[in-house]
C-alpha cells in the first residue's frame, strides 16, 4: 500500500476508527508525553494534537504520534487486513523488502510550498514535546528520518537519530558509533568539512518504519521503503545541498553537522528505548539548520520513548524480527520463527527451530551475536522447539520453565553491549558507544541426543498433556450446540 503522504495516512486511520483528534489545548511540556504514555499502555488510537500551547499561531500547529503503536495499524501501513497476525506481518515485511523498488526523482512537490531561510528559521516554532520530566530539553527526531550521503560512493542512508533543540537554528544530534551516519560523519571529518544532512518528517508511514531498521551497509533505505509500499518513493532535491527528500513529506530541515569536536555542545539526558536514563548530559555534534521547507499547515511527527511497549518497540519488533530471520537463514538451516519481542525493547529474541541437529541452538546465538545490530538487539537469545508459539509470551514462559535446565542449558558469553543498557554502572563504562557486558543463551529445546524411553510412551522427552486433535475437531464441530460464548 503506497500512501501518497501523511494526510492520506491520517485519513485512512480516521476512517478505520484508529485516530483521535485532540482539540483540547494541551501543553508541549510533559502533557503530550503523559497522554501518549496512557495511549501506549492501553493500546489506544493514533493521536493528532491540533491545539498546542504556545503554538496556536506558529507556522506548525499540529503534532502527530502513535500511528504505528499497534499491530492492526502496522497492518494498515502495509495495506493488509487489520486482523493480520504479528507473525504474518513479519513475513510480509520479509517478502517485500526482498524486492526493493528504486526511487524516482521529480522536479517539485508539496514540501516546496514554503521555503524558509535566514532569520525566518525557528526550530522553537515547531511543537516539539518535552517528553519526560528528566529530559534535558525538547527532543525531535524520535520518529522521522535523517538523510546523509557517503562523500566517496554516493550511498544514501536514512536513519533515526534524536535531536535536542538548542535554539532557533541549532540542535544536537546523536551519532552512535558504528551506525551508518557515523561512517559518513567520519569521512567528512577526515575531509575537514561539515556533513550535509536533511531531516525529513511526516510522510508515508514506511518512513519511520524503515529509518529505524538496521539495514546492511550500502543499502539505500529509499529502495527498502519502495519495496514495502510496492511503489517508488518520489524525491526532490534539497534547496541548499544535493540530498534528496520525499516530495510530499510535511517538513524538511536542511543543514549541516559539525565535525570539529570543539564545536560540540552539551545535551541530554534523554529517556531511552530501554526504559531507563542510562546516559548523562554530554557533548554531541551540533546540527545547524540552513533551510526549512514545508507544506502549507504542516504536521510534525514524533513519538515517546521509554518503558516498553511504545511505538518504536512495536514497529521494530516487525522489522528486527524480519531482518534477524533473514540473516539467520543465510547462516544456518532450520529456523522456523523469530520474534524480537517488543516487551523488552529488543533485548530478548525468541527463535523457533526444527531442532534437527546437535549444535543448532548455539548456531542461533552465534548467528545473532555476529550481526552488527546485536549491540542493541538480542542480549538474551531464547531458542525453542516448533511446538512452542514464540509469539505468545505465556507459551514462551511455559517452555522456559520446563525445558531449560539451569545448569545445562544457560550459557553466558562475554560481549559488548549497548551503553543504553542499565546493567553497567556509569562509573565502570568504557566512555565509548559500546560497553563491556554479557550475553545469555537460553536453550529451551528438547535434547535431541536423549534416548527414547518407554516410560514416556517411546518419546525422547515427556509428552505434552493436551487434548488430542480428533477430540478438538469433534468439539469444534459441535460448539454451537453447547451454548458457550467465548471472549475470543
Amino acid at each position: 500500500m503506497a500512501y501518497t503522504d501523511a494526510r492520506e495516512w491520517i485519513e485512512t486511520l480516521e476512517r478505520e476508527g484508529e485516530l483521535a483528534r485532540v482539540k483540547t489545548k494541551v501543553d508541549w511540556n510533559l502533557e503530550i508525553g503523559g497522554i501518549t504514555h496512557n495511549v501506549f499502555e492501553n493500546e489506544g488510537p493514533a493521536l493528532l494534537f491540533e491545539n498546542i500551547k504556545d503554538h496556536e499561531k506558529t507556522f506548525c500547529t499540529k503534532f502527530f504520534t502513535a500511528s504505528l503503536a499497534t499491530y492492526p495499524r502496522i497492518a494498515l501501513m502495509l495495506g493488509v487486513d487489520k486482523k493480520t497476525p504479528y507473525r504474518e506481518l513479519i513475513q510480509i515485511y520479509r517478502e517485500r523488502t526482498k524486492k526493493p523498488v528504486k526511487p524516482k526523482v521529480v522536479k517539485t512537490g508539496p514540501v516546496k510550498e514554503n521555503i524558509l531561510k535566514g532569520d525566518d528559521i525557528d526550530l522553537t516554532a515547531l511543537p516539539v514535546p518535552k517528553w519526560h520530566h528528566r529530559d534535558g530539553g525538547r527532543y525531535m527526531g524520535t520518529f522521522d528520518g535523517v538523510v546523509t550521503k557517503d562523500p566517496d560512493t554516493g550511498w544514501i542512508n536514512i536513519g533515526l537519530y534524536r535531536r535536542m533543540i538548542h535554539d532557533k537554528r541549532h540542535s544536537g544530534i546523536s551519532i552512535p558509533t558504528g551506525q551508518h551516519i557515523w561512517l559518513h560523519w567520519r569521512k567528512y571529518r577526515k575531509l575537514g568539512k561539515p556533513m550535509p544532512i536533511a531531516m525529513i518528517n511526516c510522510w508515508d508511514p514506511v518512513l519511520p518504519a524503515v529509518s529505524c531498521s538496521p539495514q546492511p551497509p550500502e543499502v539505500c533505505e529509499y529502495d527498502v521503503m519502495g519495496g514495502l509500499r510496492q511503489a517508488p518513493v518520489e524525491l526532490v532535491k534539497c534547496e541548499t545541498n544535493d540530498l534528496l527528500v520525499p516530495a510530499s513529506c510535511e517538513l524538511v530541515l536542511e543543514g549541516e553537522v559539525c565535525t570539529n569536536f570543539d564545536e560540540f555542545k552539551e545535551e541530554g539526558p534523554f529517556g531511552e528505548y530501554t526504559g531507563y536514563y542510562t546516559g548523562e548530559q554530554d557533548k554531541k555534534p551540533v546540527f545547524t539548520v540552513n533551510c526549512i521547507t514545508h507544506r502549507n499547515d504542516p504536521i510534525l511527527q514524533g513519538t515517546l520513548e521509554g518503558i516498553p511497549i511504545n511505538e518504536d518497540h512495536r514497529i521494530e519488533s516487525v522489522n528486527h524480527s524480519a531482518i534477524v530471520w533473514d540473516r539467520l537463514d543465510e547462516r544456518m538451516p532450520g529456523v522456523t520463527g523469530v520474534n524480537v519481542d517488543p516487551s523488552t525493547g529488543w533485548a530478548n529474541v525468541f527463535v523457533q527451530i526444527d531442532n534437527s541437529y546437535l549444535g543448532q541452538v548455539s548456531h542461533v546465538a552465534c548467528g545473532i551475536w555476529s550481526l552488527p545490530l546485536s549491540f542493541m538487539v538480542g542480549n538474551n537469545v531464547w531458542v525453542f522447539d516448533r511446538d512452542i508459539d514464540i509469539y505468545d509470551l505465556k507459551k514462551v514462559m511455559w517452555g522456559f520453565a520446563y525445558r531449560c535446565d539451569y545448569q545445562r542449558d544457560i550459557h553466558a558469553f562475554p560481549h559488548n553491549i549497548s551503553p543504553l543498557d542499565p546493567r553497567t554502572h556509569p562509573d565502570q563504562r568504557t566512555r565509548v558507544a559500546i560497553n563491556k557486558g554479557w550475553r545469555v543463551l537460553f536453550d529451551c529445546t528438547k535434547p535431541v541426543d536423549w534416548p527414547r524411553s518407554d516410560k514416556w510412551f517411546g518419546e525422547k522427552y515427556a509428552p505434552v498433556a493436551i487434548v488430542d486433535d480428533q477430540t478438538l475437531e469433534m468439539v469444534q464441530k459441535n460448539w454451537a450446540k453447547y451454548g458457550i460464548k467465548l471472549s475470543k
